[in-house]
């Protein structure tokens, strides 16, 4: 199972022209696809072959945070996200593959809290890979695994609760959003009282060009066909809205 790195310091994306959606439908589309071409990551399978990564299998989402006063808005958005992606989601703690976590701390040292790794029911395995890397410190730690396919398979996002309530929110509703693949190139938290829901259209798009261009078609692509086409498709998409 190979492993998509991030370790974000709590530091909040500041919206530009690049990367903010267009105000009005029916916009340019170049200034569509700047918006959306970054968000456009392709994992490269065990055969060389560049897939974009997204989440294409049911959700299963455990969220281990009391209190959390964002917690109902965070569910709202792993519903609408999962329907946009066309796949089923429950909040459960069995078979996890989204696991969020707000707590004190996140950290020992460098590596995850083991503590809390447990308790969401994560391997030991996957426990020893993501201590491997980078550095748990910062406070908002997000971690996401592809299986063989190039699909999000499972996703991490842990928050120390000590942040302040703005910087815990900016990191759980990034954490979110990337674990259905989205944003994986970004540098930087997003600030999220600047809205997001911008993602949900952006998942159902990639959604739509993939019935409508058909997956095993676009997984026989090169990654720069596929690039082309998807921003072909998902441009279109956005534009008719």
């Amino acid at each position: 199972m190979a492993l998509l790195f991030w370790s974000c310091a709590v530091q909040a994306e500041v919206p530009s022209s690049k990367d903010a959606a267009p105000e009005a439908p029916g916009g340019e589309v170049r200034a569509l696809q700047r918006w959306f071409e970054n968000d456009l990551h392709f994992f490269i399978d065990g055969r060389g072959s560049a897939k974009l990564f997204l989440r294409r299998q049911p959700v299963k989402a455990a969220i281990l945070a009391d209190p959390f006063p964002i917690k109902n808005e965070v569910t709202y958005l792993i519903a609408k996200l999962s329907d946009a992606a066309g796949v089923s989601h429950e909040i459960t703690m069995r078979d996890v593959n989204l696991a969020i976590v707000v707590d004190s701390p996140i950290n020992d040292g460098d590596k995850p809290d083991a503590r809390l790794w447990r308790k969401v029911g994560l391997s030991e395995g996957m426990y020893q890979i993501v201590s491997a890397q980078g550095n748990w410190a910062s406070g908002c730690g997000i971690y996401s695994f592809a299986n063989k396919d190039g699909q999000v398979s499972l996703s991490i996002v842990f928050a120390d609760s000590k942040l302040g309530s703005a910087q815990v929110k900016d990191c759980v509703i990034e954490g979110v959003i990337r674990g259905f693949g989205l944003r994986e190139s970004r540098k930087l938290v997003m600030r999220a009282d600047d809205g997001y829901i911008q993602y949900i259209t952006l998942a159902k798009a990639f959604t739509a060009c993939e019935k409508k261009i058909g997956i095993e078609r676009l997984f026989a692509m090169g990654e720069a066909e596929q690039r082309s086409k998807y921003i072909e498709c998902v441009s279109e998409f956005l534009s008719r809205l």
